[in-house]
């Protein structure tokens, strides 16, 4: 069966709402767009998978130095961002459409990839490639680049995140700004 295309006001819509993500500056609040059963598979570290909302919540808040005691305010008044960051979302192609390997997908308890890929069919998901990088570090250094696929499904309240698929975490590859629109 092949990945059902969907239609540009869709595209657009799950555009403006990872923007609308991506610009939320407080991590609890960036939960308010995951589905309460929201998945994270981590190919590069299975370890990091996720099963529901408050697990992603957790990772973002120990990638940021933020634990659940500190205010957001006071944060982002500790880490002021020294780089700029730029990513670029694009529909998932019917090729794209996979989730790697059984052991990558296991954490995130599914027993194989194509459990999660059948899950995604029957359950109308939506994917955009998204690719985030950083630009060169003051220090000299590459920056970082992460390739992710965010997957969202229609629920009661609208469209809503329910699986990111971290594909590649690492150095700049050259590859960054090459699958669409470079935005802020």
């Amino acid at each position: 069966m092949a990945l059902e295309r969907p239609s540009s006001a869709i595209i657009d819509h799950l555009k403006q709402l990872y923007s609308a993500y991506r610009h939320t500056s407080d991590i609890s609040s960036k939960g308010d767009f995951f589905s309460s059963t929201c998945l994270q598979i981590c190919r590069p570290q299975p370890s990091f998978a996720a099963r529901d909302r408050e697990t992603i919540v957790r990772y973002l808040r120990e990638a940021s130095g933020q634990d659940a005691d500190t205010p957001s305010s006071t944060t982002e008044a500790i880490n002021e961002p020294s780089k700029k960051s730029y990513y670029t979302i694009r529909p998932i192609q019917e090729e794209e459409f996979e989730f790697g390997t059984d052991d990558q997908v296991k954490p995130a308890g599914f027993a194989t990839a194509d459990d999660i890929k059948q899950k995604a069919r029957i359950e109308g998901w939506v994917g955009m490639r998204v690719d985030l990088w950083d630009e060169e570090g003051k220090d000299g250094s590459e920056g970082r680049l992460i390739k992710v696929q965010y997957w969202w499904r229609k629920e009661e309240q609208g469209w809503i995140q329910i699986c990111h698929d971290i594909m590649y975490i690492g150095p700049r590859d050259g590859t960054e700004g090459s699958q669409g629109e470079r935005l802020e």
